[in-house]
């Protein structure tokens, strides 16, 4: 379904693109060349795009390919945060302008005439974006790589391939039904990571290695001589949860939760076994060279 209805996005995305394009060559001829022409998102697809943002104080949002503005004024007008759009044509940025300024906000908003693969966007917590699906592939290594975890991303009409959204929802505007995409950058938890941890008054060895492919993840947990197998899972933004059931310890269960933050994680180790409740805290660390890249 998801597939079916991007196809038909892209069918209507170039319809309206053939239609607009009948200009006298002598105003062609003076055109940014673009890699996304301009389609104006619809109002009801703006409303749904920030909903998904679930925007708030502090948040930064960069509207990617920007067009008239509407979407960096409206996030300024709703949740009074500060707003950057980017786009390479000119004239969209002086029309985008022009009307932050008749909707009040030009101070809470700013408009750079970039190419988007030329711009730094990495202290963003929101991006935002009507492009094309080459155009979202090209950029989502970048995204992945730059882009702090829990940053969300959100997409009009088209996804980014191999990741998986968090959320997919539809809006019924003009003739057909939009796509609207959320994800989440996730952490980079891949590799190995050690530390050291007392179960039945005995320090041991721990050890966690993990495959990460976009936000999910799997791989293995040894705790001394036990190697457990992990389930597959997903990180939360820089946030992990996981629970595993040794065999070597009867009845009882590790909550392992923690926060990633680059080659550290920080969090608390629950020890359920039977009656008994007990915690402790834990800090975890990457061996050097053992993280990959997590895109495809």
């Amino acid at each position: 379904m998801a597939k079916k209805s991007q196809t038909s996005g892209l069918l209507i995305f170039f319809l309206i693109v053939l239609l607009s394009s009948f200009q006298p060559v002598s105003v062609q001829a003076q055109e940014v060349r673009l890699d996304v022409p301009f389609v104006p998102t619809p109002y009801e697809v703006v409303d749904e795009m920030l909903r998904l943002a679930e925007l708030k104080k502090g948040d930064i949002l960069y509207d990617l390919g920007c067009g008239d503005g509407r979407i960096v004024i409206e996030a300024a007008k709703r949740a009074g945060i500060r707003a950057v759009g980017i786009d390479i044509d000119p004239e969209r940025i002086e029309e985008s302008e022009a009307n932050a300024i008749k909707a009040g906000v030009q101070k809470m908003v700013e408009f750079r005439c970039q190419n988007i693969f030329d711009t730094d966007f990495s202290e963003a917590t929101v991006v935002t974006m009507y492009l094309l699906p080459d155009v979202n592939i090209r950029l989502r290594p970048t995204i992945l790589r730059e882009l702090r975890p829990g940053t969300r991303v959100v997409s009009h009409s088209f996804d980014m391939d191999e990741w998986e959204p968090e959320k997919h929802t539809y809006v019924a505007a003009g003739l057909y039904p939009h796509s609207v995409y959320l994800w989440i950058v996730p952490a980079n938890i891949s590799g190995v990571w050690e530390w050291k941890m007392n179960l039945n008054q005995k320090k041991i060895d721990c050890r966690l290695e993990i495959e990460q492919h976009f936000q999910k993840y799997s791989g293995q947990l040894i705790l001394g001589e036990e190697k457990i197998t992990l389930p597959e899972n997903k990180v939360n933004g820089d946030l992990i949860d996981l629970v595993v059931n040794p065999t070597s310890l009867r009845a009882t269960t590790l909550h392992l939760t923690g926060q990633a933050i680059k080659d550290i994680i920080k969090g608390e180790i629950q020890v359920v076994s039977g009656q008994k409740n007990s915690k402790e805290n834990w800090e975890a660390r990457r061996r050097p060279g053992t993280a990959r890249e997590i895109d495809g």
